[in-house]
């Protein structure tokens, strides 16, 4: 995966959510010989998925940069799609450019209804259609428009961050876009997913998100009457 993201020529930022000191220098030798430049962050404690993309969002937004490609390391996506993200982001410049999963025979039943329940509850946190796919990891934010998004709302920080950070954009009125990307799940691939953790985390996010949505029914019945929903572009 990281020699396919230089070959893409785009600027690197790797955070290290507090792995032993040995897999850090690891880490530090491995960017040193094939990604010299790269932007290496590291946490003293563990925060999760959410925390180590929101740290990677905000060093690029400080250095300076219009948008971030968030792309999961575990094998599930094909970087040869990340210039499909660059170039429609280029044409909506202010859109969270998000991934639609394709999926082969890899993804389970349990994950693919899991997927569809999220899915039906992100339509009502934000009473429209605009989110097609609340949990892909495969993403391009416009660092100007989620940043702030992102410092007001305080997403959790782990895996319920992905469902949650569109969410709230949806809320902002922040545009989203979806590509087609093929999803497998490698036969040796390794999920950091606690299934009691992170289910109450998640579902204590969406009992928030809920209250949120009660709290913008007014706002949110009115921008419904006008079609907000997500764009699919193939």
């Amino acid at each position: 995966m990281l020699e396919d993201l230089v070959s893409k020529g785009l600027p690197l930022i790797v955070v290290d959510d507090a792995s032993p000191e040995p897999a850090f220098r690891k880490l530090e030798e491995l960017l040193d010989r094939a990604a010299p430049g790269t932007l290496l962050l590291r946490h003293n404690e563990n925060q999760g998925k959410g925390g180590a993309v929101m740290s990677g969002l905000a060093a690029a937004f400080d250095a300076g940069y219009s948008h971030a490609l968030q792309i999961d390391a575990d094998g599930q996506h094909s970087s040869a799609d990340i210039p499909r993200f660059v170039s429609l982001a280029s044409m909506y410049p202010e859109a969270i450019i998000c991934g639609k999963p394709v999926f082969d025979d890899s993804i389970s039943k349990l994950r693919y209804y899991a997927r569809h329940i999220t899915l039906f509850i992100s339509w009502l946190e934000t009473l429209s259609t605009a989110i097609e796919d609340p949990m892909c990891g495969f993403r391009l934010y416009p660092l100007s428009q989620v940043v702030p998004v992102i410092e007001s709302g305080k997403p959790g920080k782990r895996m319920a961050f992905d469902p949650e950070i569109l969410v709230r954009s949806a809320w902002a009125g922040i545009e989203l876009y979806y590509i087609p990307v093929d999803v497998r799940y490698p036969e040796d691939g390794r999920s950091h997913f606690r299934y009691v953790r992170d289910n109450l985390e998640i579902s204590w996010m969406h009992t928030v998100l809920i209250i949120g949505m009660l709290v913008r029914l007014p706002r949110l019945l009115a921008r419904g009457r006008r079609g907000q929903k997500g764009r699919m572009i193939e």
